[in-house]
């Protein structure tokens, strides 16, 4: 019985772990619009109508991200002003392949796609490298991603090692 048991585990936990993983990629990997500080924004295109997220980008370890600061968005067509709210997401920090942390301050819904235009009011202190990335919004999925890799890698070698003592007659 537990020569069919532990194999079965370590199967089960292997494809949740590969599906785990390619679920974050998909969360994390998606469309980004990064809109570098320190001058003039651009303006930019938003492909679908839906909820996006404004994270801050920083190059550094350390340091405070700036949270309270007001955003305006207006579609470029029609001059149709969104609301913009201020909401810090810790659950949805990370860092890129850079090193650099992106913490989420804020978070808007389009009703249509279109072309957008950001301004920002009264940042703080900007360093060299701050940015802005403008994506879909992820709010806690990746974080609870996270704990999904933590179980399923765990399942996967728990299966493989009570597989080989199962089949070694360890057991």
């Amino acid at each position: 019985m537990t020569k069919i048991l532990f194999p079965l585990l370590f199967i089960t936990g292997l494809w949740l772990l590969i599906r785990s993983i390619g679920r974050i990629v998909e969360i994390y990997g998606g469309k980004k619009i990064a809109l570098p500080l320190g001058r003039p924004l651009p303006d930019f295109h938003l492909p679908e109508p839906g909820t996006y997220e404004i994270a801050y980008r920083r190059p550094a370890m350390l340091g405070i991200m700036p949270t309270k600061v007001s955003y305006q968005l207006i579609s470029l067509p029609g001059g149709k002003q969104f609301d913009v709210m201020n909401v810090v997401n810790h659950l949805g920090s990370r860092k890129d392949m850079s090193g650099s942390r992106i913490v989420p301050v804020a978070e808007f819904s389009i009703d249509a796609p279109g072309t957008f235009q950001l301004t920002v009011d009264q940042l703080p202190e900007i360093k060299k490298g701050d940015g802005l990335i403008i994506m879909k919004k992820t709010g806690a999925k990746g974080f609870l991603m996270i704990f999904a890799i933590l179980v399923s890698a765990i399942a996967t070698i728990a299966g493989l090692v009570l597989s080989i003592l199962a089949f070694l007659g360890k057991i």
